[in-house]
């Protein structure tokens, strides 16, 4: 089985995952991911290393890697060209990048958190990345001012992602490439779940974000950009191990949210998580999440 491209907890490794059982108790673990929602606004969470840290749990992932890898490649990286990564965080990509367009060339990293941005460079991106605080659906930016420009996992957290796309293609020379990497979350799905309260989980998933559902967008984004040679991939991420998918899609935080809407009952709550807990048991548990990857080049 593989597991999620997309999402991790902090550490993956020495988590407290006990049930918190009884109505009226919180259904979130100790030690889970931290609330998805905080990235539209990271330095407001008051929380920047945990989000930093999630980060680095999501790329320790060999899946993430790999989808990483793809990204990079389609951007065509080469010495001496200029490349953009929008919502760049903790700095880590744009820093592969830099390396991919040596010598000569120069990686612009941008985030809307200033602690991140400080976080890139205290890990040595300073000096090797040009790195900015930014907007990303106002780039500050010339026209064709790069040769190529990414976002991974950035516009979901966006109300407005066709803005951000509008701008990377205005900023992307002619015939250089934007490329898109995002989930979507209302495909998640979990089985033990009935088909209700597993569309509730579901729902309450994409709701968390701003943009819950902008992978299956992606493609007529680019399109509606204006960009030419559009094409799209999709990979099902897989979770086999019930305590991991729990933290790797905060399936407690989804399930809290539908609770407390009063989509869910207190009651339907405990049932599902005992249910888990003996198909986790059984080697019966599985949990899925289709995740997209778009393309276009401007012309």
């Amino acid at each position: 089985m593989g597991i999620s491209l997309f999402l991790g907890p902090r550490d993956l490794r020495g988590q407290n995952t006990a049930n918190v059982t009884g109505h009226g108790a919180s259904l979130r673990r100790m030690g889970g991911p931290p609330e998805f929602g905080g990235f539209s606004d990271v330095d407001a969470t008051g929380d920047p290393g945990g989000y930093a840290g999630y980060l680095d749990a999501v790329r320790d992932v060999g899946a993430v890697a790999e989808w990483k890898e793809r990204s990079f490649a389609l951007l065509e990286p080469r010495p001496g060209a200029v490349l953009l990564d929008v919502g760049c965080g903790t700095g880590d990509d744009a820093l592969v990048l830099a390396g991919r367009v040596a010598p000569g060339g120069r990686v612009i990293g941008i985030d809307v958190s200033a602690a991140m941005i400080d976080e890139a460079r205290r890990r040595g991106a300073a000096g090797v990345v040009d790195l900015r605080v930014g907007d990303a659906t106002r780039l500050d930016l010339p026209d064709d001012g790069v040769d190529g420009a990414r976002a991974e996992r950035t516009l979901q957290h966006l109300a407005r992602p066709e803005e951000a796309v509008a701008e990377m293609a205005r900023v992307v020379r002619p015939g250089g490439r934007v490329v898109l990497a995002e989930p979507d979350w209302a495909t998640l799905v979990v089985d033990p779940s009935d088909p209700a309260l597993g569309g509730e989980l579901a729902r309450s998933a994409s709701e968390r974000v701003r943009s819950g559902t902008v992978g299956r967008r992606l493609r007529g984004m680019l399109a509606g950009a204006g960009l030419a040679e559009v094409d799209v991939a999709a990979r099902v991420l897989l979770v086999a191990d019930a305590a991991r998918a729990r933290l790797l899609f905060d399936l407690d935080g989804a399930l809290e949210s539908a609770v407390a809407a009063g989509r869910v009952t207190w009651a339907a709550a405990d049932s599902w998580r005992a249910d888990v807990d003996r198909a986790a048991d059984g080697g019966r548990y599985l949990a899925a999440m289709t995740a997209f990857m778009a393309w276009g080049r401007v012309m």
